[in-house]
Order: structure tokens, then sequence, then C-alpha cells
């Protein structure tokens, strides 16, 4: 179920997905990719949440659906990144809940389009 959130609340959903990033980032480098990949993905579902609250002044529940269709519905027709808010909902579940090993390459894929994400996310909102 959707959630409304006071716009004001934006930018800590925006600091949490900065501390994500950067941790994944950490992770890469001592080559804890599978950590890599969740904090990743992680990051870009808050920045996406941290999007959804400026535009709409509401953010996803736990339902993967919720947070893909609020992203599209606060890109108002313009450009949406729904396809990252998929991969990202794919890998969290895939590396963090299961026994599969992520490579480097996969972890260094996702921090490549975690980085690109949140920048787009900043200056969309700014």
């Amino acid at each position: 179920m959707v959630k409304e959130v006071r716009k004001e609340e934006a930018k800590k959903f925006m600091i949490k997905a900065e501390e994500f990033y950067g941790s994944a980032l950490e992770n890469y480098q001592k080559r804890s990719y599978n950590v890599s990949i969740f904090n990743s993905s992680q990051a870009i579902i808050l920045a996406n949440d941290s999007f959804c609250i400026l535009k709409l002044g509401k953010r996803a529940s736990k339902d993967h659906r919720e947070a893909i269709q609020l992203h599209v519905q606060a890109s108002f027709g313009k450009e949406s990144k729904k396809e990252i808010i998929t991969e990202a909902l794919e890998k969290r579940s895939e590396f963090g809940y299961t026994e599969r090993q992520g490579t480097e390459k996969e972890a260094n894929l996702l921090l490549i389009r975690a980085k690109r994400f949140l920048d787009w996310v900043k200056k969309t909102i700014e």
C-alpha cells in the first residue's frame, strides 16, 4: 500500500541513498560483491523513494510493483528510469536472499548504474 509522506522528508531518503552507495563502493573495493550489489540496489530504491516523495508526496510500501508504478507517475510523462528500478529490485532479492553469488562485473555494473541514477535524481529534484 502506497504511503503518504511529507515532501520535506525526501532529503532524508536521499541522504540514506548516498550512504548505501558509499557502502556499496567500499564493499566493491573490498571484493565483497554480494554486499556491494545489495547496497547499490538499496541506494537506487531509496533514491527512487526520494524522487517519488518530492514529486508526489508518496512512496511505495514493500510491494515492488508500487515502486515502479510510482516512479512512472512521478516522471509525469517525461524521462523515466523504470528499468533501473526494476533491475535494482530484482538484484536486491537475488543477491540478498538467495544462494547466488555476485561477480565483480555484476557489482561494478550496478555500482555505475546506481551512481548515474542518484545523480539523475539529484538533478531532477533540484
